[in-house]
This record gives C-alpha cells, sequence and structure tokens, in this order.
C-alpha cells in the first residue's frame, strides 16, 4: 500500500511538472513559427499539425528535469505534511522511498529513450520537410506590391503591381545569398509555382545582373527563368537526402554512423556522433537526478528547515552532471572512445547510490566513521 501511494504521487507530481515545462518551452518553440506563417495563405490546421510536430523534441528536453523537480517537490511535501515522520516511525527505512520511485525512473528512461531515438528526430525531419512544401506560400504573404521586402533570408524583392492572379508586375529581386556575390534579377512579370516540394518563381523577359569581386560583372537577358526558392533540400536532388538535415533530423543508428547517410563532412561527423552519444548518456540522467534529489534533501535527516539550500544543492548536483554529459560525449566522438560516454554516468550513479545508502545506513556509517584502536 505504501508503495502504491508514494508511486501514484510522485507520477501524478511528475506528469503536472512535465506539462508545464513541455507547454513554456513549447510556447517559445512556436512563436518564430507563427511569426513566419501567420498572414500568408497557410491554413490554422496546417499551423497547428506544424506546431504539434515540435512537440517531441520539447518532452525529451522535460522529462528528465521533471522528474528532478517532481521528486524534490514530493520529499519537502512529506516533510512539511509529517508524512515522513509517520513513516519513519512505522519502522520503514527513508531508502523505502526509493522502491517506488526507482520504478518510475526507469518507466521514465524507456519513455526517453523512444521519444529521443525516434519519435523526435522523425518529427522534426517532418517539420522540416512540411515547412519546405510551404514556404512558397510564406514567399507569397512576404512579397508584397510597392514595398521592398525579404521574402527569405538574404534575398530582397519589389514589385510595382500584383493582379488579382497572383502574377506581380514590375519585379527587382536582389539575391545575396552567396557568400561575395550579388545578384539581380529584373523581370516584367513574375509567378510562385510548386511541383510536389519543389518550389520556384518563374520571371518572364528580363534579365540577370551578377557582381563579384572576383570577377567582372555579368548580365544575361532571358525571356523565361525559374528561380528556385527552396533550400538544398530540394534543390540538391543527387545526394541522399539526409545530408541535409542537421543531427536533430537523425535517429540514433544514423547518428552514430553519419557516413552511411551521405555525411561526409569530417566536422559535422564529430557533431552528429557527439550528438548520438550525449542522447545515449543521458538515459541515466532519470535515475542520477532521482538520486542527487534524494541525498540533497535526505541529508537534513528529519529537519524541516534548511530546504532552499538542499534544492540549490540538488540543482547543482544536476547540472554538473548534465555538464560532464556533454563533455565527455564531445571528447568520445573526437577520439572515437564511445565507451567513454559509459564512465561518466556509472560513475555519478556509484558516487550518489553510495552517498543515499551511506545517510539512511546508520550501521554502516558508524563502521566508516569508526577509528581503529
Amino acid at each position: 500500500m505504501v508503495d502504491q501511494f508514494l508511486f501514484w504521487r510522485i507520477l501524478r507530481t511528475h506528469v503536472g511538472v512535465t506539462a508545464v515545462l513541455t507547454a513554456v518551452l513549447w510556447l517559445v518553440q512556436v512563436l518564430d513559427l507563427f511569426d513566419a506563417l501567420l498572414g500568408t495563405h497557410v491554413s490554422f490546421a496546417e499551423i497547428a499539425y506544424l506546431s504539434l510536430l515540435t512537440l517531441p523534441r520539447v518532452i525529451g528536453f522535460t522529462l528528465a528535469p521533471a522528474l528532478l523537480i517532481a521528486m524534490l517537490i514530493l520529499l519537502v511535501r512529506l516533510l512539511q505534511d509529517h508524512e515522513y515522520f509517520a513513516l519513519t516511525a512505522a519502522g520503514l527505512s527513508p531508502l523505502r522511498i526509493l522502491r517506488s520511485v526507482v520504478i518510475l525512473a526507469i518507466l521514465v528512461t524507456v519513455l526517453q529513450a523512444a521519444v529521443t531515438f525516434y519519435l523526435s528526430p522523425i518529427a522534426s525531419k517532418q517539420l522540416r520537410i512540411k515547412t519546405t512544401e510551404l514556404k512558397s506560400a510564406t514567399v507569397v504573404g512576404a512579397f508584397q506590391a510597392g514595398a521592398f521586402r525579404e521574402i527569405l533570408p538574404n534575398m530582397t524583392a519589389y514589385a510595382q503591381t500584383q493582379a488579382t492572379n497572383g502574377v506581380w508586375q514590375q519585379v527587382l529581386i536582389q539575391d545575396s545569398t552567396k557568400l561575395g556575390e550579388q545578384t539581380t534579377y529584373s523581370a516584367h512579370r513574375a509567378r510562385v509555382e510548386r511541383a510536389g516540394a519543389t518550389t520556384v518563381m518563374i520571371l518572364y523577359n528580363g534579365h540577370i545582373t551578377t557582381k563579384s569581386a572576383q570577377s567582372s560583372d555579368r548580365r544575361i537577358d532571358f525571356t523565361e527563368y525559374r528561380l528556385p526558392l527552396d533550400d538544398a533540400l530540394t534543390r540538391r536532388q543527387d545526394k541522399p537526402v539526409e545530408a541535409f538535415f542537421n543531427r536533430n533530423h537523425m535517429m540514433i543508428h544514423q547518428l552514430l554512423d553519419p557516413p552511411a547517410y551521405g555525411v561526409t563532412e569530417d566536422t559535422r561527423i564529430v557533431r552528429m556522433k557527439a550528438r548520438g552519444l550525449e542522447v545515449i548518456a543521458n538515459l541515466a540522467s532519470p535515475l542520477v537526478f532521482m538520486l542527487i534529489s534524494f541525498a540533497a534533501i535526505s541529508a537534513g535527516g528529519l529537519s524541516r528547515k534548511g530546504y532552499g539550500r538542499r534544492i540549490l544543492a540538488a540543482v547543482i548536483g544536476a547540472l554538473i552532471f548534465q555538464i560532464g554529459v556533454v563533455y565527455v560525449t564531445g571528447l568520445a566522438a573526437r577520439s572515437n572512445g564511445a565507451a567513454l560516454v559509459v564512465v561518466w554516468p556509472l560513475a555519478v550513479l556509484s558516487v550518489m547510490s553510495f552517498v543515499v545508502i551511506l545517510q539512511n545506513d546508520a550501521s554502516l556509517r558508524n563502521r566508516l566513521m569508526r577509528r581503529p584502536s
């Protein structure tokens, strides 16, 4: 009964904290998305769908920290409501509390693995593809007649008038997307066309002027020119699609073996391997955070004072663990020493387990503190 009571109590707290953290971080994530797509021809349903695709990545970030916060809330509440005293008075060891929480920590670890290994990359990749497909709608919304507007990063456009059929008249486009080169497109009329995931602006009866510091100015006249508005993902079909996704879009087996999926740049390979090793190392976060919070709160024994200092100690301990994970995984990726990833989490788990047992086992503590005669 005690185990069930503690399990359901910590579970409810963890779900509540996870929901709050996820909602806050999710709102921050979707603000830029709303800003880019509201006011265009994209429907609210499409915007809502794209917003939901950001949720798995946010949840992957919040599961372990939410367990840390939930554990701190549970222990502090047990002390404040005198329930902790009742448990110890009934002859139950403080370590008994951990039995229920360990089960929850294991469940959180399994869920975190599923989210970060597969669900989050799949959703992030789908988000990338969908936003690319909707790029023409974004361009149409940003391109307004009678004003210079940045329709894409480093690409500014002007149109004198716009017909009801969506065709612009007297169009001027300044393209600075290529480093050290500036290209100007001038056309009598233009329109945006989508073919599947490819978006192009078709220019009619105009010329292209290219200025570069390395060569003389060039001018080309045309009757029809198709200007790609998509990024490398849709323009470079000669390479594997995976090569144009970043590490947030790749599943665990792709992160650990990037060359097999079209990634050839050495620095990018190292970053992706470091990300994959970091995701694996972070699977220990729920158990580590649980032990850190329990050690910090139980360090005061039955004292109902000093909550602030103990909570601060738990937060600092969690931050140290995360910094260690980032450092060790980066070192492991650069030195091809994947085994290093296991050392840091196991070392922290071992130390924190010993600390928790030492704090709550009086006989062991007395034996260690007994001086030899």
